[in-house]
């Protein structure tokens, strides 16, 4: 039987899809459906343990937060409430690359335990 994901994996899924859906409802367009639909896909694979989906995920959070780091910057001059919302939302994208790419957690789901050095 395989193990079950962790839970800050399956909590940071839900709210990062219900926050695309959210998106979609308030204002749709195509590129947060192809957002939302990607998204999707790579979380079913991560969620069956895939190591590959994993590391999309988490190199498609990382860009997105430095794509949203350039947008605060850009708007800081002029709504200075929107580039801390860009801030923020973009620490979050990067916090959770990171867990992907090293939390033990995960490595332990995806089937790779990490091995303690040898003395």
């Amino acid at each position: 039987m395989k193990s079950k994901p962790p839970l800050l994996l399956v909590i940071v899924a839900i709210l990062y899809l219900a926050y695309l859906a959210w998106m979609l409802v308030v204002d749709f367009t195509p590129v947060v459906a192809g957002r939302l639909a990607i998204s999707a896909l790579l979380f079913f694979f991560v969620f069956r343990g895939s190591r590959i989906a994993g590391n999309i995920l988490a190199i498609l959070c990382a860009l997105s937060a430095l794509v949203l780091l350039v947008a605060a910057v850009a708007t800081f001059s002029t709504v200075a409430l929107g580039a801390v919302l860009f801030t923020v939302i973009a620490g979050l994208l990067a916090a959770f690359a990171a867990y992907l790419f090293f939390s033990p957690a995960v490595r332990v789901f995806q089937g790779k335990v990490p091995q303690a050095p040898a003395p």
